[in-house]
Parts: structure tokens; sequence; C-alpha cells
């Protein structure tokens, strides 16, 4: 028995496999980094002018023509026009994905200071969006006091009904965000006077 397990783990780990579970190692990490980003870009507001969009695109275009160059350089033989144009579009969709959430995450891990503000909110329902899952049960919009915008926030009828949290005539939020040259995150909030 002990023979068989040890045969086992040899086959699986040899040279060829340990590569196949570094990659996979790597796209579970992937997976992780954009389930974790794509978490936190609900709550981060950027300011009007910064172009977030653009700079992404841009990362991506430049990114696919070094793989467009890569393709050109490695061509297989007869598959010159094709097999270039397969590699600039893959590297553009690869680090496009890779890219979407990068400035999230720089607003959420480089703040260059965390503050608390008072600020006027509104409730909306339906909330916003969750993908596949349906929409929230309500929104919460607040606006957000450094970019001078508002940002809606998935809420229930249960948190925002009046009762523990939400007191009657609580007319402002307080709310605790991390601020940053492009933008903000959204620490928490709650119910206050104004």
């Amino acid at each position: 028995m002990y023979f068989r397990k040890k045969r086992l783990m040899e086959r699986i780990f040899t040279k060829n496999n340990g590569f196949v579970v570094v990659c996979f190692a790597f796209l579970a990490a992937y997976i992780a980094y954009l389930g974790w980003s794509s978490s936190i870009s609900h709550r981060v507001v950027f300011f009007r002018s910064f172009p977030a969009f653009a700079w992404t695109l841009t990362v991506s275009l430049i990114g696919g023509l070094f793989f467009a160059w890569r393709g050109f350089y490695y061509r297989p033989v007869g598959k010159t026009a094709k097999h270039i144009f397969e590699m600039f579009f893959g590297g553009c969709a690869l680090l496009f994905v890779l890219t979407m959430n990068m400035f999230d995450v720089y607003v959420y891990l480089f703040p260059k200071e965390v503050t608390s503000y008072v600020t006027d909110y509104d409730i909306s329902f339906p909330g916003p969006s969750r993908g596949k899952n349906g929409r929230c049960e309500a929104g919460l919009w607040i606006k957000e006091r450094h970019t001078s915008r508002w940002i809606q926030l998935c809420s229930s009828k249960a948190e925002l009904a009046v009762g523990e949290h939400h007191k009657q005539g609580m007319d402002g939020v307080l709310v605790t965000a991390k601020i940053n040259s492009i933008g903000t995150y959204i620490i928490n909030y709650e119910f206050t006077y104004k």
C-alpha cells in the first residue's frame, strides 16, 4: 500500500506535471483575485477627472501589441496574419480582464487617509444589480464628499427600516472612507442626525 502511494505521488509530481500544478495554482490565484477585486469595486468611487476605463483599455492594447509582436516573431509556418491577430486579441482580452479592477484595488490598498464625515443619502427600490443573481432588495445612495459623486450600495428593506440602527428623523449618514488621489473606498456607514 505504501509503495503504491509513493509511485502515485511520483507519477503526479514529475517535471511535466509539476508545471501543470504550478499553472493551476496561478489560475486559482487569478480567479481568487478577480472575485476579490470585483467585490471591492462595488464600494469605490473615482474622481470625475480620472479616466479609469481609458487607462485599462490603453494597458490592454499595449499588452496586445506585445503579444502580437511575440506572435510575429515566433509564428508557425503558413499562419502569419491569422496567428498575429489571434495573439493580439488574446493578449488584449487577457490584460483587459486582469487590469479591469486594478484602480479599485489601488484605492483600497493605498489610501492617503481614512476619514469620517456626515453626508446626504437617498433610498431607492429596487437596489443595484448583483449580476446573474438579480437585484438587491433596496439601494442606498450616498453622496461621497471628496468626489462629489453619488454611489449606490446594496442594502435590504430590513436594514433600512426604522428600528435600532435607523431611527425616525435620522437625515444623514456617517461614512467612514479611505481617500486616495484617484478615488474613495467606502468602508462603513451608519445612519445619524445631521
